[in-house]
């Protein structure tokens, strides 16, 4: 055959122009690059079985061998035009580990000293393995001078070394690489070439390929719904029909949750194709176990029935699950016969049953547990949001000091509701019985004391109980009583329909309270506003009221913390608080497009207000004062988060936001009037 007969030879002046199919082929060796040379055009002579082109007086030796222009082996085409290394390094050692080498570790990267991968033999731990990677021309050079001297140079222990490169080697050339090593280094070595590759890869592990569809890809090894269509049977083919979606979708999340590789034919890249080719294909090369979702209406689709019919053809294959109960009837004999795994009842019941299934069947994961929550994780996540330097971290957790002692105020009788209410606008308190109450500091005029020359105070840390009550939780109500009233200092309001705080409008709408951010920079933040909710003349506009939730508690050392969550309160434009379901639809709509840095500067904005404008909140004099920081607290983190791939995650989650959050088909009206609101709760 005559070389490069694949090639197309353009002739043009002073200008030699030759192009090879494929595409990928041309920008890998070049053959899309012109030949500058200063001859003139002439007939093309092709001299079969000779590596040259003669063209004109003057020769241009194009130094290529046959079988690297185009190999006729769609394994060997694949690994020599293919160029990313991690990959062939996975590739590698999937290989490695399917002859023989099982508990190979992949070391490859930036710092593996000179080992791509290690296996250490368990019944003998002496017996140490060392594996080199190359997909360069020079292999003898990389084998000899660089893998073989920096492995020397780094001290590693080894009896054997393996190396894989995807050249061709002769028998020769073999012999003496390995009777270098042997003499130069003391090493066996084993050396896999690409025609050894291509034999693994084609016999036993042929498997594989369908595994690495970056190096073994179209149009040599097709791809349908997404998956290469080689032969490995290590996919759990999810088949349904447009009605039960939510059901297959979700059970393809949990599989792969549970470290197995599912497929689902409604979340599959089937446009373009025959899907119903497709799934048969699949069910024919890929599928481990088929699992069909039965419903009424996928007993009336012909295609789901017929690729039923197919996959009962393999006995063992076909797991039916039920998405709701179906008319034996309408269904063939086999597939009749088998025992469905039922949905219909609960999603986690039948999810329990079909993991039983699959693990006394023997099927096997593609990843661990830990790996497969990894993988759903990422599925959610486009891109890394991390980065390996350090940043400081803010969390929503203020430090406390109290007071060491608590008065007892013994009444001369019990106060009603609304006057204890009152007085707890301005002094902090909390009751041991009726005529029984404790504080930090001593109580205003107003409180009906029973006369007596001195009130009575304890260490609150000595005793364990207070009037029958534990110290600690009396500390508890004391410190949430006393911020309290730090907020109706601040002018903040109670709202007794919730019975929560909430910054008022004051001349309008929006209200803004200025802050001190941790970096320094002085700002303001919006702590009341107004939205509208619907679209066009159905939208309605409504207000909101930001406020502050605490939450207290001591850690193991025996400090006092305060955790500042952020109510969200909504009301109609006249102040009157909404109820049901309208309240967390229209939350939705103020806060969908809050992120971390939203919520931060609201937090910040809201304690500073409370402390108007200290760094520190203060409740009490002298001693008997408590304080409350406004710096939140903060830690050294070895990660930071990259912000920039944050606010492009961002935007991706503002689209499914506004998506998810679109009612212009629910009228509040129309909701039922005993509906309630489950997610009425502060947001950390």
């Amino acid at each position: 055959m005559a070389p490069f007969q694949c090639a197309e030879l353009f002739l043009t002046d002073r200008r030699v122009h030759l192009t090879a199919a494929p595409r990928a082929a041309q920008a890998q060796d070049g053959y899309n690059r012109p030949l500058e040379r200063g001859i003139r055009p002439t007939p093309v002579a092709h001299r079969s079985g000779q590596n040259h082109h003669w063209m004109g007086s003057g020769a241009i030796i194009l130094a290529r061998r046959v079988h690297d222009s185009m190999s006729a082996d769609p394994i060997i085409y694949c690994l020599q035009q293919f160029t990313d290394y991690r990959q062939f390094e996975r590739l590698c050692s999937d290989v490695m580990a399917g002859l023989g080498y099982a508990g190979i570790d992949p070391l490859g990267g930036t710092s593996d000293r000179g080992r791509d991968a290690l296996h250490v033999s368990r019944d003998d731990p002496a017996a140490v393995t060392i594996f080199a990677y190359s997909m360069r021309s020079d292999w003898r050079r990389k084998l000899l001078e660089e893998d073989c001297t920096r492995i020397r140079e780094e001290g590693h222990a080894l009896n054997k070394l393996v190396f894989v490169c995807t050249s061709t080697v002769t028998p020769p050339q073999k012999d003496d690489a390995k009777q270098q090593v042997r003499e130069r280094f003391g090493w066996e070595l084993e050396l896999y070439d690409l025609e050894r590759l291509r034999v693994c890869l084609a016999g036993t592990l042929r498997h594989l390929i369908a595994r690495h569809p970056s190096i073994f890809c179209p149009p040599w090894f097709p791809v349908r719904g997404g998956m290469s269509t080689a032969e490995s049977r290590d996919t759990l083919v999810i088949d349904h029909v447009p009605a039960d979606h939510a059901l297959a979708t979700w059970l393809a999340r949990r599989l792969s949750v549970a470290g197995y590789r599912p497929w689902c034919y409604g979340t599959a890249p089937l446009a373009g194709e025959s899907a119903d080719e497709s799934v048969r294909l699949l069910i024919e090369r890929r599928a481990s176990r088929y699992l069909p979702v039965f419903s009424p209406a996928a007993a009336e689709n012909a295609d789901l029935l017929a690729r039923c019919a197919l996959a009962c053809g393999t006995d063992g294959l076909t797991i039916p699950c039920s998405a709701s109960p179906v008319d034996g009837a309408m269904l063939a004999t086999k597939l009749r016969a088998l025992a469905p795994v039922r949905f219909d009842r609960r999603w986690s019941e039948g999810l329990k049953c079909l993991l039983d299934t699959l693990e006394s069947g023997a099927i096997p994961r593609g990843v661990d547990r830990e790996q497969g929550k990894a993988i759903a994780l990422r599925s959610y996540m486009p891109e890394p949001v991390t980065r390996a330097e350090p940043e400081r971290i803010f969390a929503n957790v203020f430090r406390v000091t109290v007071p060491p002692g608590v008065i007892r105020c013994e009444l001369e009788y019990e106060m009603d509701s609304s006057a204890l209410a009152e007085v707890r606008r301005t002094w902090a308190c909390a009751v041991a019985s009726p005529t029984m109450l404790l504080a930090f500091e001593k109580p205003p005029p107003s409180v009906p004391l029973l006369l007596k020359r001195r009130l009575p105070e304890c260490s609150w840390a000595a005793y364990p109980t207070i009037e029958g009550k534990r110290s600690t939780d009396i500390v508890k109500e004391l410190i949430k009583r006393s911020l309290d009233v730090a907020c109706f200092w601040a002018g903040v309001a109670w709202c007794a329909d919730r019975q929560t705080l909430y910054f008022p409008h004051t001349t309008g709408p929006q209200r803004n309270v200025s802050y001190r951010h941790v970096d320094g920079r002085n700002s303001r933040v919006g702590v009341t506003g107004e939205r509208s909710y619907g679209h066009g003349d159905r939208a309605v506009p409504f207000r909101y009221q930001l406020g502050p939730s605490f939450r207290v508690d001591r850690d193991d050392a025996g400090v006092w913390w305060v955790t500042m969550r952020i109510y969200v309160r909504i009301t109609d434009c006249d102040g009157l608080p909404l109820e049901g379901k309208a309240i967390g639809r229209r939350r939705k709509t103020v806060t969908k497009n809050w992120w971390n840095k939203e919520w931060f500067a609201r937090t910040l904005g809201i304690m500073q207000a409370i402390s108007r404008g200290g760094a520190l909140i203060e409740v009490g004099t002298g001693t008997r004062t408590l304080t409350v920081s406004t710096v939140p607290l903060a830690w050294e983190s070895p990660v930071s988060i990259d912000m920039a791939a944050v606010e492009r995650v961002g935007d991706f989650q503002e689209e499914m936001a506004a998506v998810r959050y679109t009612d212009e088909d629910v009228d509040d009206a129309d909701e039922p009037k005993e509906a309630v609101d489950q997610e009425d709760e502060p947001h950390e």
